[in-house]
Order: structure tokens, then C-alpha cells, then sequence
């Protein structure tokens, strides 16, 4: 599976190089001719009115020379924002062609060929970054990435761990790390690793829902049940509507023996997805281990209605 690949791929908008590279909204101030434009622009952007902001860096390539790398680049940055991938790499590579991109732009440009599926493309910018940036953890780290996305775990394990020695503080880095570790069945490293990055997740300004659910599936098939609640409580906690933390907690506490409070999170995945189908079923099997044979049936037949759905 990506590795919940959307939270994190608008960490392209950071400077990353080991110099701060300017902002987007600061080379929108700088590449217009008319500080005017420059401005608004910025304002466009901070509106996130992209069609706009695109539009008229387009109109100021086309009558002007010196900046059109620049524009260009630009041009393709916002294409990434907008959700336009295909986009974002014809305008980066138009760009590369009058001169090299910078540090932030070839990594987005990475970003969208990750967006794309293209692994190899990826690959490609991404191991040129971590040869010129050597100190850099975020392109180690989305190289392990990679590897993982593919299925080769131990090569992930590699990246990711040295990704971490880079970076400790990284959260998402060691949440990774256990993933890999998991995909081997090395639980004792890979809970190491969660605990880690759980612990990382709860100092940040926006914690993600993602390690403490790792952390909390990782418990409940090591049938450390009250550990693994408290894991998928706080995951529920940043993201009450995770469907797969409102699954798996109910899983847990259908394995606790706590089956009213198994319900209710089991309900709240299948209200939470139209398309989620595990929830579904188990809430089925509960339903009819509790005899309650009408609500079983019920439940039965939307979990094949969900099935042929997905065929």
C-alpha cells in the first residue's frame, strides 16, 4: 500500500535546501515585472486561487525572456497544488530546459511523479537530491519510500534507518519504519519504531492519526488489548472519522468483551465509508454471535451489496 502518501506530500511547499530557499509567495513578488502583479499574485495564492495565479505567470512568460525559467517553474508549482500532476512536470521540464531547477522544485517535481505512480521517475530526481544533499534526511527518506511501495522491504529498512539517524525527530520517518519492519513480521522493532514515532506525533502542532493507529493495530494482533485501545482512542482523538481506527478499535474491544462499545465503533466505520466492507461484516458476525439474527441479516446483506459494489 502508499504509505498514507497524501498527508505528506505538500511537504514540497518547504524550503529544504541546506540554504533557505525562497518561499513561492516570495518569488511571486520577484519574477513579475510590475511589483503590482507580484503582488497580486501572492494575494491569489494566499487565496488559493491557482487558475489565476497560473494564468498570469503564463501571460508574463509570454512577453518576457529574462525570468521564463522562473515562470516556468513557477507555472509548474502551482499545477502541483491544484492537483494537476501532469501538468506540474511538463512545466518543470520546460523550465529544465532553460536552466536548472532548484532544490524545492526538482523535489515537487519527485512529488508529482510520485502522485503520477511513476516510481521510476521518482527515483530518478529523488536519488540525484540525496547524492547532491547527502545530509538531508527528506530524500533518504522518501527513497525508503519507494522501496517500500514496491515491496522491498529490506532495502526500505536500510533507507529508513539511515533516514532517522538524519533526522531522529522525524515521526513519520519512524512510522515508516515500523510499516517495513510489520511487512517482515519483526514485531519487536517495528512496535519499537511506532512507539517512537507515536511519541514524536504527540509533539506536534497538527498530530497525525497514522502512528498511533499503526501502533494500535501492531497491539491488537499482539493481543496486548488495553495498550492497543489507547493507541486507536488517540488515533480516533486527531481524526474522529478514520474509518480504519473506528474498525480496528472495535475490533479490540469486541476482544476485551466490551460487544455494545464493539458495535458503536463498528457502526461508525461502516457510517464512515460507504465502501468500507470489513467493518460490515464483522459488525454481522457479531450481531449473530449476540443472536440478534435480524440485525445479522441486515448487516449480511449490506456487506454483499458492498462486495458486488467493488467488482
Amino acid at each position: 500500500m502508499r504509505l498514507q502518501l497524501a498527508a505528506f506530500l505538500f511537504a514540497s511547499l518547504v524550503p529544504i535546501a541546506a540554504q533557505p530557499e525562497p518561499t513561492i509567495e516570495q518569488r511571486l513578488l520577484q519574477v513579475f515585472s510590475s511589483p503590482a502583479q507580484g503582488e497580486r499574485a501572492a494575494a491569489g495564492l494566499e487565496q488559493r486561487n491557482f487558475a489565476q495565479v497560473e494564468q498570469m505567470l503564463a501571460e508574463e512568460a509570454a512577453v518576457q525572456r529574462k525570468n521564463r525559467p522562473e515562470l516556468l517553474a513557477l507555472e509548474g508549482a502551482l499545477a502541483f497544488l491544484s492537483g494537476r500532476m501532469q501538468k506540474a512536470i511538463e512545466q518543470f521540464s520546460a523550465a529544465e530546459q532553460l536552466a536548472p531547477l532548484n532544490d524545492s522544485d526538482r523535489f515537487t517535481l519527485a512529488m508529482a511523479w510520485v502522485r503520477l505512480g511513476d516510481d521510476q521517475h521518482a527515483r530518478q530526481e529523488l536519488t540525484a537530491l540525496a547524492a547532491k544533499n547527502p545530509d538531508r534526511a527528506l530524500y533518504v527518506y522518501w527513497l525508503g519510500r519507494l522501496d517500500y511501495d514496491q515491496r522491498r522491504y529490506q532495502e526500505a529498512i536500510g533507507k529508513l534507518q539511515s533516514a532517522v539517524k538524519l533526522d531522529p525527530a522525524s515521526a513519520r520517518s519512524w512510522d515508516s519504519l515500523g510499516l517495513a519492519f510489520d511487512m517482515q513480521g519483526r514485531e519487536q522493532p517495528a512496535l519499537e519504531a511506532f512507539e517512537k514515532a507515536a511519541a514524536l506525533n504527540r509533539e506536534q502542532p497538527h498530530a497525525s492519526p497514522w502512528p498511533p493507529h499503526n501502533l494500535g493495530y501492531l497491539l491488537l494482533r499482539m493481543d496486548r488489548l488495553p495498550e492497543a485501545e489507547a493507541a486507536l482512542r488517540e488515533s480516533l482523538r486527531y481524526n474522529p472519522a478514520l474509518t480504519i481506527s473506528q474498525y480496528h478499535l472495535g475490533r479490540t474491544l469486541e476482544k476485551l468483551g466490551r460487544t455494545a462499545d464493539a458495535i458503536d465503533f463498528f457502526k461508525q466505520a461502516v457510517a464512515s465509508d460507504p465502501l468500507a466492507t470489513d467493518a460490515c461484516y464483522s459488525l454481522a458476525l457479531l450481531y449473530r454471535k449476540l443472536h440478534r439474527d435480524a440485525d445479522a441479516q441486515s448487516a449480511f446483506a449490506e456487506y454483499r451489496r458492498r462486495k458486488g459494489t467493488q467488482k
